[in-house]
């Protein structure tokens, strides 16, 4: 069986601890050949991680990933990323998400709305912004999120690229669908199944790309796995089932579950962690969940489900499981995932 072309393209988080560890992790992905270190907004902003990572490496991609749409105006957006696209020399790429509602509202105090419409009307005005920008002609946009009147304004600097490639993550059937119609490409979720993969993810987007007249092939998408490698088993399974946890409890993601016949366990998980019962959470999540939405164990295990979902995709996003385990496993897990799929490593 040929090696699936996704291969060639792999994906992979800045998850350094520090900001060094994130300079020196990126330097090392470069050298291995990964194709883009995308920069994760929840402890530090995408935004600026992506100016570091853009500072610290010389040909690896750098995008956000997945920076928060609604949390910041459109304008602030596109000025973000017109420097971080100067500042890697036009190797940037700009990935933003929904986010889920509670948190956008509760944390950001932002508006939420209906989470596609909005945010294809945000990458509308965010690419109109990039385009316009130093010409000094009115910016003006009118929809049901958004109204902008920029008159009187010229960026005084020059541009890298008139238009930055967007992407946008997509967990559901609305997101992917409009993902086709607009954004430049798409970013699966990690905790995500094959049968999810094909039956909401590729055949949404797809339907968003043919109702758009939009060439298939101009559509960059990056489905990803959530990868455990390690030759004690149990421990991976371990390290999956907390991450699964985390998704478990967020109302978002039921469907995923409901979908395989997972949905009381996954609402068991949840119930377990609005007690407070952190410690029976991932004993709530069987070894049959973690084989269908992630990729754990040694590494020819993996390496099976890793293919398996390249075949589906344009390149392919790999990473650790992140929640509720030591830093020294997850950067382990990291450094697993590159040497065993980047290209040259």
């Amino acid at each position: 069986m040929s090696r699936p072309a996704a291969l060639e393209r792999v994906q992979i988080a800045g998850l350094g601890g520090s900001l060094a560890e994130l300079g020196s992790e990126a330097r090392a992905a470069e050298a291995a050949g990964v194709d883009c270190v995308w920069a994760v907004e929840l402890y530090r902003s995408s935004f600026t991680q992506a100016m570091w990572l853009a500072a610290h490496t010389d040909a690896v991609g750098v995008g956000t990933g997945i920076a928060w749409a609604f949390t910041r105006s459109p304008m602030i957006v596109a000025l973000e990323s017109l420097d971080a696209d100067e500042a890697s020399g036009g190797r940037f790429r700009l990935g933003l998400g929904a986010g889920v509602k509670r948190l956008n509202e509760t944390w950001h105090g932002a508006e939420y709305g209906r989470p596609a419409p909005h945010l294809r009307e945000t990458i509308e005005v965010v690419r109109l912004i990039v385009e316009k920008a130093g010409t000094g002609e009115p910016i003006r946009f009118e929809g049901d999120y958004h109204e902008i009147d920029i008159v009187g304004w010229a960026r005084p600097l020059d541009k890298v690229r008139d238009r930055i490639p967007i992407y946008t993550a997509a967990v559901q059937e609305g997101m992917a669908r409009m993902a086709g119609d607009v954004a430049d490409g798409m970013i699966g979720h990690p905790i995500c199944s094959l049968r999810w993969l094909d039956e909401v993810l590729v055949a949404n987007f797809e339907r968003g790309l043919s109702r758009s007249g939009r060439d298939p092939s101009s559509f960059d998408f990056l489905p990803s796995v959530c990868c455990a490698i390690d030759d004690e088993e149990e421990a991976a399974y371990d390290a999956a089932r907390r991450t699964m946890c985390f998704y478990a409890t967020v109302r978002t993601y039921r469907p995923l579950f409901e979908m395989h016949g997972f949905g009381e366990e996954a609402a068991a998980v949840g119930d377990a962690f609005r007690r407070g019962d952190f410690a029976s959470m991932p004993g709530l999540v069987s070894d049959e969940m973690v084989d269908t939405y992630c990729a754990a164990g040694p590494v020819d295990k993996v390496r099976e489900r890793v293919e398996a979902v390249a075949e589906r995709g344009d390149g392919i996003w790999l990473g650790p499981p992140t929640y509720f385990i030591a830093p020294q496993r997850i950067a382990e897990y990291q450094r697993r995932i590159v040497e065993e799929f980047a290209p040259g490593a």
